[in-house]
C-alpha cells in the first residue's frame, strides 16, 4: 500500500484546514483507496448513481491500464458514485449502475446526504473496486501498466477546491488530462 499526499492546485491562496491523504493499493483482485480528509466545510447533496457528485465534497480515482482510455471513479463524501470510461473528457460512457453497485464504499459521515456542514470536518472514505468493474478491460487489473491520478474536489461547496496527487499543467481545473497520469 502506498501513502499519497494530495496538494491544492489552481488556488491563488491555499485554503486552511484542507488536507487529504490516500492509502492506495492495487492487486489482481481489486483496487482500494482509503482517503483521510480534513475540509473547512463539507457538502453532500447527491444520492443518485452517476449524478454530479463532483459538486459535493468528492474524492476521485482516475485509472488507466495502458489501453489509451481510462476510468474515472468520483465518490462523494457519503459514498455516492459517478463512474465513466473513455479516451478523453468528451468521449465517455457511464458505467452501468449494476456494475457500479459492485464497488464497496464506506464513509465515517454515513450514507445519507446532509446538505452543507459549514465547519471543519474530518472523515475517512474507503473505496474498494473489484476487478469485475473494469469491464472495458475484460475485468482484469494489469498492475504493471496501471497509471492514473488521484483527486479531491468540491466544485459547489462553500470552500471550493481542487487537489491532485500529480500536477496538471492547465490554466483552470481539469482532471480529465490522461497525459499527466503517472504510475500508481
Amino acid at each position: 500500500m502506498a501513502l499519497y499526499f494530495l496538494e491544492q492546485r489552481w488556488a491563488a491562496k491555499p485554503l486552511e484546514n484542507l488536507e487529504v491523504t490516500c492509502d492506495f493499493n492495487a492487486d489482481e483482485e481489486e483496487i482500494s483507496a482509503v482517503f483521510r480528509i480534513t475540509e473547512p466545510s463539507v457538502k453532500a447533496e447527491y444520492s443518485e448513481i452517476n449524478s454530479k457528485v463532483y459538486e459535493d465534497s468528492c474524492s476521485e480515482l482516475f485509472l488507466s491500464f495502458g489501453s489509451g482510455s481510462y476510468y474515472n471513479f468520483e465518490i462523494s463524501c457519503t459514498g455516492c458514485i459517478l463512474a465513466e470510461h473513455g479516451k478523453n473528457r468528451c468521449q465517455r460512457k457511464f458505467l452501468d449502475s449494476k456494475i457500479i453497485e459492485k464497488i464497496e464504499v464506506s464513509s465515517t459521515l454515513g450514507k445519507k446526504p446532509f446538505g452543507i456542514k459549514n465547519e471543519i470536518t474530518n472523515y475517512t472514505l474507503t473505496v474498494k473496486i473489484p476487478k469485475d468493474v473494469f469491464v472495458f478491460d475484460s475485468g482484469k487489473i494489469d498492475i504493471s501498466s496501471l497509471t492514473g491520478n488521484i483527486y479531491k474536489c468540491a466544485d459547489k461547496s462553500p470552500a471550493p477546491h481542487y487537489m491532485t496527487l500529480f500536477d496538471i499543467k492547465s490554466e483552470k481545473p481539469d482532471f480529465h488530462r490522461p497525459e499527466f497520469f503517472k504510475k500508481l
